[in-house]
């Protein structure tokens, strides 16, 4: 019986995760969850500005050191769980990583690649 509730709740996860994501968030989502730190810099501007709630980390330089320390050893824990606002060019999200819930604010270039993001403890 247990099988079967965990075998539910893995499809109504990958449910929710099967919407339409925009192609900044799907690509940091499928580079977190593979814990690819080449996938994760690709989905990011050269020039992409990251801040982790009081810290700010600017290029590729920056965020790629903090991304090996703080996100990609457990970055098989990240999950979209749903878009809070979204226009052209940027979304909030709602995210669960690692035990807690958070919000993620991307904001994109016209190629998909993100120009800025913002993490933050959900309220």
């Amino acid at each position: 019986m247990l099988k079967y509730l965990i075998l539910s709740l893995d499809v109504i996860a990958s449910s929710a995760v099967a919407q339409d994501l925009p192609t900044a968030i799907s690509c940091y989502q499928d580079a977190s969850n593979s814990k690819d730190i080449g996938a994760y810099m690709d989905c990011f501007s050269d020039d992409a500005e990251m801040i982790d709630v009081s810290r700010t980390f600017n290029g590729h330089d920056a965020i790629r050191p903090w991304a090996l320390r703080e996100v990609i050893p457990n970055g098989d824990t990240f999950r979209h769980r749903k878009i809070l606002d979204e226009r052209e060019g940027y979304a909030k999200t709602d995210v669960n990583w690692l035990s807690w819930i958070d919000h993620y604010s991307y904001w994109w270039d016209e190629d998909g690649k993100i120009t800025k993001m913002s993490l933050r403890y959900a309220d």
